[in-house]
């Protein structure tokens, strides 16, 4: 942009041929997990066989996102369900997942390549539109990010000690925003 303001952060899908393309706009944060949450949800239900996560336009990633992201990746472990890879991350991206294990679960490429088989995704990117999602309660918010940071530490033992205080602040808080 030419006057210089940040793009807003956003999810944006599109759906062909059985392959969902969900992209990813600016920071990844704990604000865009539901949407991209909602955009991979509604992509397995519609039967698609690949979700691609594009991150090209994603400049950061906080903890949250990254176990919103680990949650996808085991919820696809196994051979007969939904595929699941991400495009075009930058090399902090790439060290940021590495960092916490998750590249042990989930497929990485790095900017120019894509995963064997995909073919030309210029009809998905033409037809990405952003996605609304309905935005969470207080509740709502802390149950999706202690679920993203126990997610992370069943990816690796190691990130239990470094979400310990985390996942101890979130219990607390959940306790405390549960009905009496």
């Amino acid at each position: 942009m030419a006057n210089g303001a940040p793009v807003p952060s956003q999810i944006l899908a599109a759906t062909a041929d059985n392959c969902t393309l969900v992209a990813v706009i600016g920071p990844a944060t704990f604000r865009l997990a539901p949407a991209f949450k909602q955009a991979t949800q509604a992509a397995r239900l519609a039967g698609s066989a690949l979700i691609v996560a594009d991150m090209a336009a994603c400049r950061s990633m906080d903890s949250t996102f990254m176990g919103a992201l680990a949650s996808l990746g085991l919820a696809l472990q196994s051979p007969e369900t939904t595929r699941f890879a991400l495009i075009n991350l930058n090399p902090n991206a790439v060290a940021l997942l590495k960092g916490l294990g998750l590249d042990r679960i989930l497929k990485g490429y790095p900017a120019g390549a894509l995963p064997p088989g995909l073919g030309d995704l210029s009809r998905l990117v033409q037809n990405l539109k952003p996605v609304e999602a309905v935005p969470p309660g207080e509740r709502e918010m802390a149950a999706l990010m202690y679920d993203a940071h126990e997610t992370l530490a069943r990816v690796d033992p190691e990130n239990l000690q470094r979400f310990k205080d985390v996942l101890a602040f979130l219990r607390q808080d959940l306790q405390r925003l549960d009905p009496a």
